[in-house]
């Protein structure tokens, strides 16, 4: 317990004159929430501290724990132990606080159970206390917010466990004017009371950590004759971390993957140093702190992790394509399943097929179900509904009609039905699943109420509005009940009913209700979430929607900034730039609008691929403006490769197909 680095706390720059493990550690600032963490250490039970890399979780949570329960054992775990040994081991002792430093490692393929979690905290006269800390991004990943995209038994196993903590506390970066001015105190360590100095632009933990000098180190270090050797194995291992890989890489990967990056910024013009220097400077502590690239072990090449504070800079270019194939080729089949769950959230579809089938091939759990999943994301919904109906019947099979595998399943199969464009089929199987799922679960149940939404969704775009409308105030009353007002679902059927007003043709009443939803949003969650991004998207939509071209462009031209900085090269900056080349052309701008599309067509056969249902949506609206453009003559043949297209990925009956369909007929 003399060692915090141990715990995974940050070291600090050593101070003048002092020596070993202790001169780098910083004296500890009670933060505001310091006493509530005590008290629920002191309760025990399961207890997770969430928030930003270098808010100061782990230090917290170290420095409570030793307030609270000093004369506990403390069980330290870490990722590649054996946990049901672990959790065995917690449940001998009758006082055992059990540390898990960044969760997220703990919930992946073999992972944290449930049932261990159970095991460790069950029977009588025993105080244990389960004490986690995990990166707010990672947190949301599990959360409800993301069931679209990981409705997968492994991601659900992980969210389960989440569930059995109690509601977490949550650490903000940036430190409140109270804990600023006590670290501000004249008895505080010199290094805290210079860190507190800049606290109005970072949190004090965050300069502590040196994490804005490093970041600021590897920006420079591109110069030529700098360090843009050592900057390009940085680059290779934060985006390790980015593709879904948190151990340490070796330095053999490091070398093959951190060429592709330094070539792209010049090659043997910046002047690159040897790879010998480079992995020494990338290395070194900045004033005794933390460095860029972590050694894995104190002898040989243990590998080298990127520093966690890296990996979630808002400016972080695209992760290059060779990047994933040369990590693909170097992992386990169980590491190829979390990178291909990465690959989703990243919006790199055929990279999670290759990432699942490489797991499905060596039988790692839940990588067939996954896999199907990746082929209905990379535009290939009625392989997916085929690959889903199976997995459906063995479920069944295997575990009963009504278990909550199974139900999933169906689910899914509806979601992906609806994509292969057959809406009206997927409302009819989500009205059964809603009915099952409320004589299983309840009708109150969290997903039960989901496949309610879900139901009324696919409901509007089956071509009733009306009737959608209906079910989804219906179901917002409940949720709202349930769930209350603020919840993340509450707010997302909020957005949903805002838009099936649009479709309803009440564009004002829509304009209004999607106003009052992105306030509550950033009220809720802040004004740099995605959702709320979402409903600055729909906004912009309704409004261009409404007859007024020229407001939408304007906002889209001021969302598009914000959904670079926060989300990166990701689906739905590329869907604003789509809207933007669309209402660009409604507002008389066809020549510009023009341009934008021909640069989203691109883009989106980076990212999603050729045959995704986006990228051709993207080249209708640009054929229909070169017609404006040019001549009408020169859109008909644009527009007679895409029903081809159309017509191969999608089928004859697809919305999309028809509508391409239709145009050419009407010439």
């Amino acid at each position: 317990m003399a060692d915090a680095v141990a715990f995974g706390v940050h070291p600090a720059a050593a101070r003048s004159g002092a020596y070993g493990t202790a001169g780098r550690l910083p004296d500890f600032v009670r933060r505001d929430r310091f006493e509530n963490l005590v008290r629920r250490v002191r309760v025990g039970g399961f207890v997770l501290v969430v928030g930003e890399s270098t808010a100061g979780k782990s230090r917290l949570a170290f420095e409570a724990m030793r307030e609270a329960v000093p004369a506990h054992v403390v069980l330290q775990a870490r990722p590649d132990d054996d946990l049901g040994s672990l959790a065995a081991e917690a449940a001998r002792y009758r006082r055992c606080v059990v540390w898990f430093d960044e969760l997220d490692q703990f919930l992946r393929v073999g992972g944290l159970t449930v049932t261990m979690v159970e095991t460790m905290l069950g029977g009588r006269h025993r105080h244990v206390v389960l004490l986690a800390s995990m990166r707010s991004k990672e947190y949301d990943r599990y959360s409800a917010r993301q069931r679209d995209v990981a409705d997968a038994a492994s991601w659900r196993a992980g969210r389960e466990v989440l569930l059995r903590a109690s509601e977490p506390l949550e650490l903000e970066r940036l430190w409140t004017a109270d804990e600023v001015a006590r670290a501000r105190s004249a008895g505080f360590d010199p290094r805290v009371r210079a860190a507190a100095r800049g606290a109005d632009q970072f949190g004090v933990a965050e300069l502590l950590a040196a994490g804005p000098e490093l970041t600021k180190d590897w920006r420079h270090a591109w110069q030529p004759g700098s360090h843009p050797r050592g900057a390009a194995l940085v680059a290779a291992a934060v985006d390790c971390r980015r593709m879904g890989l948190h151990r340490p890489v070796g330095s053999g990967l490091l070398a093959r993957l951190h060429e592709e990056y330094l070539a792209a910024r010049g090659g043997s013009l910046l002047r690159p140093e040897t790879f010998a220097e480079a992995l020494a400077w990338a290395t070194s502590p900045v004033q005794g702190a933390s460095s860029l690239l972590l050694p894995g072990a104190a002898s040989g090449d243990g590998g080298y992790l990127a520093f966690d504070y890296l990996i979630d800079l808002p400016w972080l270019p695209a992760i290059p394509g060779n990047s994933w194939s040369v990590l693909l080729a170097t992992v386990t089949p169980a590491e190829a399943y979390d990178i291909g769950w990465a690959a989703v959230d990243l919006m790199r579809a055929t990279v999670a097929m290759e990432a699942f089938d490489l797991a499905r091939r060596h039988d790692i759990p839940d990588a067939d179900y996954s896999h199907a999943i990746a082929l209905g994301n990379a535009g290939r919904p009625a392989d997916a509904v085929r690959r889903l109906r199976a997995l459906h019947s063995r479920r069944r099979a295997m575990f009963g009609e009504d278990h909550p595998d199974t139900l999933d399943a169906r689910h899914d199969i509806a979601r992906y039905l609806a994509e292969a464009g057959q809406p009206r089929r997927a409302a009819e199987l989500l009205l059964a699943l809603s009915a099952d799922r409320s004589r299983v679960l309840g009708p109150d149940h969290e997903r039960t109420l989901i496949t309610m939404g879900t139901h009324a969704r696919f409901l509007r775009d089956a071509g009733d509005p009306a009737g959608a409308l209906s079910r989804l105030r219906s179901v917002l009353s409940r949720q709202q009940r349930v769930m209350g007002a603020d919840s993340i679902d509450v707010l997302l059927t909020r957005q949903e009913t805002a838009r099936t007003l649009g479709h309803t043709g009440q564009l004002p009443e829509a304009l209004a209700e999607m106003a009052r939803v992105r306030a509550d949003q950033e009220r809720v969650l802040g004004p740099a979430h995605p959702q709320v991004l979402t409903s600055r998207y729909e906004f912009a939509v309704l409004t261009g929607l409404s007859g007024d071209a020229a407001g939408a462009v304007d906002q889209l031209r001021v969302l598009l900034p914000d959904q670079e900085r926060i989300l990166g090269r990701h689906s739905r900056t590329l869907s604003s730039r789509h809207q933007l080349g669309r209402f660009l052309a409604a507002a008389g701008h066809a020549e510009e609008a023009l341009r934008q599309l021909r640069d989203v067509i691109s883009e989106q056969e980076l990212l999603h691929g050729p045959d995704h249902p986006r990228t051709f949506d993207t080249r209708y609206d640009h054929a229909c403006v070169t017609g404006v453009v040019c001549h009408p003559g020169q859109a008909r043949p644009l527009l007679l490769a895409l029903e081809r297209d159309c017509r191969r990925v999608l089928g004859d009956e697809h919305a999309q197909t028809v509508r391409v369909r239709e145009r050419l007929a009407a010439g």
